[in-house]
């Protein structure tokens, strides 16, 4: 594991203090590894406590089978002088207290104690912890306090800027692949091809370590759908997390917004390794910016699968909940899955000023993250970020450097509303099938004519409504205009109903973002009006 490398040059530099985010499964992983590197590289023994060890200190070693499933030999204890009825918080003071006094060497486990700090005996805990600090950081004694934490959030602010803190990185591909082949090496006859294997390590990309055995565990059970199934067991794992995997994004086609389409396929072309060798800098994402129901969410879809990449869905609302710390520890999740499409719908909701004071420390922080990511970002990670108020995100992340382009995405104009009811009139009326015309050219210019300003998902629901009052009335699946017309009429746009807004996140767009839509030059485009009469 490169954290535990980095661990081992931490501890060959003197540090008194280690703090390891890792999650709570991956213990006898870090067991694993960090037993190699004490025996072989730093001659020193490991000692465990925790809440469920509160007498004692175990000294840990780890069986020789320790390529396929950890498992850890208990030796020795170094015992901890306390009284039977002693509280956690006092358990963990002493525990503290003989981590300071002993002149055993060696690397010193602390599990859970930061649990104990919210306890009565909590700032008692947190000065012991400052003492041992101040007491080893400048004495070259083989003595290693490293404290095993789930969340950086668990570190108090007067902790955390005394040790140093790494954070147990996901397997790299290479890494993943060798967790796959020793496991079914070790508990399955199946041989697999290149190819299988490749799409299995890539399957397993953004997991860890116990992750992808369980994954595999799980998947043995069906071997002919070995790939399909760690796929599924990622998918799950992402869910979870309250992530949205999405391997293949499966959207067919959209109406319109062709600037942004040729925009992708740019991209698309500055993703190759030819970019790459012409020093072309690696895309970093775009902004879509525009009213509810624009088809924001099914561009950002389409942008993926046009790409070839995952997507990657984010709710934002877990981010603000999980603070800077969640979207670190999301970020290195997606960079570990690249190459990926990472994406935030509403956007702007992460910056909302608190009512009381009027910002936000955790908006904050949660932007102080995302500015140093996206400005040093070297993966391939492209970011897709769709939000209606353009004005509501700190300036700092619209200026040059942070997103290559950001686009308005605005009412369909006549063309791309016609491509939209094609799209989805086709689905229940074959004569709009591969495109076709169902409707005369005049009929169409009525239709759009009473559509304007209406929505992408208004339009959907308009085909929608008459597919079904035809099938509820027993009368063939033939939708014409009176069909659409009425089931338009009974629709109120959110045009009518919250101009003021929508008028608003138009104007603040103007001039600050390019058009996703191309100009309309069509047939069905409406005749310009200008002060000396029709246009055209």
């Amino acid at each position: 594991m490169e954290s535990i490398s980095e661990l081992k040059k931490s501890i060959i530099t003197g540090e008194s203090m280690i703090a390891l985010v890792a999650p709570v499964s991956e213990r006898n992983n870090i067991f694993q590894e960090l037993y190699i590197v004490a025996k072989n590289d730093l001659k020193l023994p490991i000692y465990l406590w925790n809440l469920g060890k509160t007498r004692y200190f175990l000294e840990i070693e780890v069986s020789q089978n320790y390529n396929y499933e950890p498992c850890i030999v208990n030796t020795k204890h170094l015992d901890i002088p306390i009284d039977e009825d002693a509280t956690p918080g006092e358990m963990a003071i002493a525990a503290l207290k003989y981590f300071q006094d002993t002149l055993f060497q060696g690397i010193f486990l602390f599990e859970n104690i930061l649990e104990c700090i919210s306890l009565d005996e909590g700032l008692i805990i947190k000065q012991l912890l400052i003492n041992i600090h101040s007491t080893f950081i400048n004495q070259r004694i083989n003595k290693h306090l490293l404290l095993l934490v789930e969340n950086e959030s668990d570190l108090s602010a007067s902790i955390i800027n005394l040790i140093t803190t790494l954070e147990l990185k996901l397997p790299t591909y290479f890494e993943a692949e060798y967790i796959i082949l020793t496991y079914l090496t070790a508990f399955s006859d199946q041989k697999i091809s290149k190819n299988t294997l490749e799409q299995l390590t890539n399957a397993a990309l953004g997991l860890h370590i116990e992750d992808i055995r369980t994954g595999l565990r799980q998947s043995l059970q069906e071997p002919s759908m070995l790939v399909s199934l760690m796929l599924q067991h990622k998918i799950n794992r992402f869910k979870s997390l309250n992530v949205n995997f999405v391997p293949k994004p499966d959207i067919h086609n959209f109406g319109g917004l062709e600037n942004l389409r040729r925009y992708v396929q740019a991209v698309k072309r500055y993703f190759q390794p030819e970019a790459r060798n012409a020093n072309i800098p690696m895309p970093k994402g775009c902004l879509l910016v525009g009213p509810p129901g624009t088809g924001k969410t099914l561009a950002a879809n389409v942008s993926a699968q046009e790409l070839g990449f995952p997507l990657v869905s984010v709710d934002t609302g877990t981010v603000m909940a999980g603070g800077a710390t969640y979207l670190k520890q999301l970020i290195n999740r997606v960079e570990a899955c690249a190459p990926v499409v990472l994406y935030f719908d509403e956007f702007d909701k992460l910056f909302g000023a608190n009512s009381t004071t009027g910002e936000d420390i955790s908006s904050r922080h949660i932007l102080g993250t995302l500015l140093t990511w996206l400005q040093d970002k070297r993966s391939p990670v492209f970011v897709i970020a769709t939000l209606n108020r353009l004005d509501a995100l700190p300036p700092e992340l619209t200026r040059a450097g942070r997103f290559d382009e950001i686009f308005y995405v605005g009412f369909p104009n006549a063309f791309e509303r016609k491509q939209i009811i094609t799209l989805h009139a086709a689905r229940f009326d074959k004569r709009y099938q591969d495109g076709a015309d169902a409707l005369t050219l005049p009929e169409w210019r009525i239709l759009l004519n009473k559509t304007v300003n209406y929505t992408g998902a208004e339009l959907a629901k308009i085909v929608e409504q008459a597919a079904k009052t035809l099938w509820r009335t027993g009368k063939p699946m033939i939708i014409d205009l009176p069909d659409l017309i009425r089931e338009r009429d009974l629709i109120v746009p959110l045009y009518i109903r919250d101009t003021d807004r929508i008028l608003a996140i138009e104007n603040r767009a103007r001039g600050l973002c390019k058009p996703a839509s191309d100009e309309d030059s069509s047939d069905y485009a409406p005749p310009i009006n200008s002060f000396w009469g029709l246009v055209k």
